[in-house]
């Protein structure tokens, strides 16, 4: 007896979010034997739960496939799209522990350990869910989703070298794999690989021109490679994709700093806070472009903001204490340097020097 076309499941990959569908159970065309009524019953209130998850009425779903299974404890499927509904309506646990009974009556269905592999990736585990994700890949070694958060789990690690090797496997296995592309040049540069970030950033957006992150990427390794025309060309692109994009306002501003163009800098650097108050870095950034413009009372009063909001960041203090000093506050400079050395700026040593 065939109950049902098991679920089929992809990833959209941004971390975590599962795009699923199900498919209502089906006799098998050759049946030679008529269920008996508990079965027949179990086998009703399970399509139900179907028709209720397409509606993405999870609880009703899940209502559905418990009543199925108090019919017939041994009704995998059940399990298998109940763990499904469960972790659409944010119950891990529970989408775990549904899982875990799958596996239990077919360990041989890849897609159950990748999902539950995903469900625990969600959850922190992500020891339990590489282990999942790999069993995946030996299931089913062209699994691309699998390979490709094995990837993104050794690069949360910093392992960059196994994240670029997981990486080469999930665009072997799906030669479209967008994110794939992207998440590996990211991690060729952490290895100072700038020629090899830029190449699978573009590959990435030569299969999907629309990911704003993407460009911002491609952005910040054009910078690196002093290429500042093609980075606000890239940081541009992805705010016009994008105009919410806090951080791709701060790298263009950066840009424009780098570019001597500090009241552009300054535009952009209060874009981001305006889009994210809470954004030290930003503050800084805009303190900075300030000092340059000889706004000394400006500087100050940003990186006050940033230190307010990040007490150890060292860089807020030194500037304040490079605009308190143009101020002819001397002992408010040296009390900012001294804090910035001890909080791990480089560079600043020197100006504590004339403070003795």
């Amino acid at each position: 007896m065939n109950y049902m076309n098991r679920l089929k499941a992809t990833t959209l990959l941004t971390f975590g979010m599962i795009m699923t569908s199900i498919s209502f159970a089906q006799d098998s065309i050759v049946q030679a034997t008529i269920l008996d009524s508990a079965d027949v019953q179990a086998d009703k209130i399970y399509n139900s739960g179907i028709k209720e998850y397409q509606n993405k009425n999870y609880k009703a779903a899940i209502n559905d496939f418990t009543k199925s299974l108090e019919l017939r404890a041994d009704f995998e499927p059940a399990y298998f799209n109940r763990a499904i509904c469960k972790s659409e309506d944010g119950d891990l646990p529970g989408a775990i522990a549904d899982f875990d009974k799958s596996i239990a009556y077919a360990a041989v269905n890849e897609e159950t350990w990748y999902l539950r592999g995903q469900a625990k990736y969600k959850s922190n585990d992500s020891e339990g869910a590489f282990a999942d994700f790999n069993q995946t890949t030996k299931l089913k070694p062209n699994h691309a989703q699998a390979h490709y958060y094995k990837g993104v789990i050794n690069f949360e690690a910093q392992d960059y070298k196994r994240a670029i090797e997981d990486f080469t496997k999930a665009v072997n296995a799906d030669k479209r794999h967008a994110y794939a592309y992207n998440d590996r040049g990211s991690a060729k540069r952490q290895m100072d690989n700038i020629d090899g970030a830029i190449i699978d950033y573009n590959k990435a957006l030569l299969i999907d021109n629309k990911m704003a992150f993407t460009h911002n990427n491609l952005g910040s390794a054009l910078r690196k490679k002093g290429d500042l025309k093609g980075a606000l060309m890239s940081y541009s692109k992805a705010i016009s994709l994008d105009n919410k994009y806090y951080i791709a306002y701060n790298n263009r501003g950066s840009v424009y700093f780098d570019s001597g163009d500090y009241q552009e800098a300054i535009e952009d650097f209060s874009k981001t806070v305006e889009l994210k108050a809470d954004y030290a870095f930003a503050y800084n950034n805009r303190a900075s472009a300030k000092l340059k413009l000889k706004d000394y009372k400006g500087c100050i009063e940003d990186c006050s903001k940033a230190i307010e909001i990040d007490p150890n960041y060292p860089y807020a203090y030194q500037n304040r204490g490079n605009a308190k000093e143009l101020m002819r506050d001397d002992l408010g400079a040296c009390a900012d340097w001294k804090m910035a050395d001890e909080l791990g700026a480089e560079g600043v040593k020197s100006f504590i020097g004339a403070c003795n």
